[in-house]
């Protein structure tokens, strides 16, 4: 209550101020334009003025009351809009999740102008197309991807180069590989996509020069890349070996040798390169390297292929070979393929009646065509030709995958 009146109060104050200072000076205005000219007082001025100000707030007042009903009709129309293509890019992004690809790559494409990221909704249509086979849709999806955002190359990349790896192009998805890599040399998936390329191509040194990045960024876990690994070192010392084989020089051969020595010894011990160079160093004829290397081997992890290649091999003491076989028959006294290595080992040994002796044993425990076919050859030397040919039956018989007559 006492604020009104203290409210009051001023305003009459106010109001008895300039009723006096209005009759005590009334001032003059003269306004001239041109040949036509505008007398009145300060006062009246000052009145118009204040009628022009509330003039001009009423038709601000007017003109809101007017358009802003259609501007929030307007306002509306574009929120419903937006939601509608913001649920059609949903339905369609789940439609892409579920296979339907039709229905994705057309709720998609729909939704894509007034998408919140129009890259995305191209760039399922486009994998939507590749799917359903159409590749003239692709083509002209990723070019309205490119032109939908800047910004989105690596993106648009990867895309294209997964559709060429899937359809085998591998060339393709190289030329696209390597230009992402220039860009964003650490990119797992990059790499991963790269390996892949490389190793479709069967491009083995190029992925070799790769394994330091995948390792360093870590593209895949250990064990995976270790298998990548034995691929790539399996791979390119079976094409030193063929080299070698093919142009029969020793130098191919020392090549094969020195990248053997060369490897990092946790590569070296793994079984399967260890297996393959000595597979290779025997089919080239390195009788004398193959003998200690199997030696070595057998000793860390028992392998029945290289058991029976020890068999095979000529390491030039087949005396000692057969001590150190038969060394190994202590452990493993039941095993047919240390038996049928003995029998070899023995027959080179001119030890007839122990060779007989170890290829029946070998039989006993498991039927084998190569121990059919040494012992015929045995019986064959020693005049027996009617059991030499017998087993030379038996063998044939079990190669073609019959049960042979004994």
């Amino acid at each position: 209550m006492k604020k009104l009146l203290l409210w009051i109060v001023l305003v009459a104050s106010l109001g008895g101020l300039l009723a006096w200072q209005m009759s005590e000076t009334s001032g003059y205005v003269l306004i001239a334009l041109g040949n036509h000219t505008v007398e009145m007082s300060l006062w009246t001025l000052l009145l118009l003025l204040l009628l022009l100000w509330a003039l001009l707030r009423l038709l601000a007042y007017l003109f809101r009351v007017m358009v802003e009903p259609g501007k929030k009709l307007v306002k509306e129309s574009l929120s419903g809009r937006k939601t509608r293509n913001r649920n059609r890019t949903d339905r369609g992004l789940l439609q892409f999740i579920e296979g339907r690809w039709d229905q994705a790559q057309r709720n998609l494409t729909r939704a894509a102008k007034h998408a919140d990221m129009p890259l995305l909704n191209y760039l399922a249509a486009a994998n939507c197309a590749f799917e359903s086979g159409d590749q003239e849709e692709v083509n002209r999806l990723l070019v309205k991807a490119e032109e939908s955002a800047a910004g989105g190359e690596l993106a648009i990349g990867l895309v294209q180069a997964r559709m060429h790896l899937r359809d085998q192009h591998y060339e393709e998805a190289l030329a696209i590989l390597r230009r992402l890599h220039t860009s964003a040399p650490d990119h797992p998936l990059v790499l991963r996509m790269l390996a892949n390329a490389h190793r479709g191509l069967q491009d083995w040194q190029s992925l070799e020069k790769l394994l330091p990045d995948l390792r360093r960024f870590k593209v895949y876990d250990k064990q995976s890349l270790e298998q990548l690994s034995v691929d790539v070192y399996v791979a390119l010392m079976s094409d030193l070996a063929v080299r070698a084989k093919r142009s029969g020089s020793t130098e191919d051969t020392q090549k094969l040798v020195k990248f053997w020595q060369d490897l990092p010894k946790d590569v070296r011990s793994q079984k399967r390169v260890q297996d393959t160079y000595i597979q290779n160093l025997f089919k080239l004829g390195e009788a004398g390297q193959v003998e200690g290397l199997l030696r070595k081997a057998l000793k860390s992890s028992w392998d029945d292929e290289l058991v029976r290649l020890y068999g095979l091999v000529d390491g030039g003491d087949t005396k000692k070979q057969l001590l150190v076989a038969e060394g190994w028959l202590r452990e493993r006294p039941n095993d047919p393929v240390l038996m049928l290595t003995l029998g070899r080992l023995s027959m080179k040994n001119q030890l007839w009646g122990k060779a007989r002796d170890y290829f029946e044993s070998s039989l006993a425990f498991k039927v084998q065509p190569e121990a059919y076919a040494e012992l015929a050859q045995l019986m064959g030397q020693l005049g027996e030709y009617e059991k030499s040919a017998r087993y030379y039956q038996q063998g044939l018989t079990l190669s073609i995958g019959l049960t042979p007559v004994r």
